[in-house]
């Protein structure tokens, strides 16, 4: 009679306990394909955000290279210009900066040498007058070209 009796309360616990250890393993699966979930949203929403930073640095850039051309190409040197090279330069800066918080070591660098190569262009000029037959603006893209090829290539290496 003990036996008829324990047999269905054995069953009993024993099926609870099966189906609680599964009940467990799935919520433990469940837990952890949401943590690869999460961590993949959280990759995608920084990868979009660096490359925001890097639309932003480059237009920067290409502002500067703007505001050097109109001075040693089109004689541009009037107050209304040297305040928009100092801005360019300014935002090119701050651009460079959250570029350095955000990125590795390697954007940052390359970031930095275009920053320094458009700001020298604006400041300086695009170098030696040489072959007066070459015409400045194409001085000034010459003189900015491989930092910025470089700065691409880099910033291409991580995005991907």
């Amino acid at each position: 009679m003990i036996g008829t009796t324990l047999a269905p309360l054995l069953g009993v616990l024993l099926g609870g306990l099966v189906s609680w250890m599964a009940q467990h393993a799935v919520g433990r699966a469940t837990e952890r394909a949401e943590t690869r979930r999460s961590l993949r949203e959280r990759a995608e929403a920084r990868r979009s955000e660096r490359l925001t930073q890097f639309i932003d640095f480059l237009r920067t850039v290409q502002e500067g290279e703007r505001v050097a051309v109109d001075h040693y190409h089109h004689q541009v040197a009037d107050e209304q210009w040297q305040a928009r090279a100092r801005q360019t330069i300014d935002r090119m800066w701050v651009a460079q900066k959250t570029i350095h918080m955000l990125c590795a070591p390697e954007v940052n660098e390359a970031a930095r040498r275009l920053a320094f190569a458009v700001q020298d262009v604006i400041r300086d000029g695009p170098g030696d007058p040489g072959d007066l037959g070459e015409a400045q603006d194409e001085r000034v893209w010459a003189a900015i070209r491989p930092s910025r090829r470089r700065f691409l290539d880099v910033v291409r290496d991580h995005v991907n």
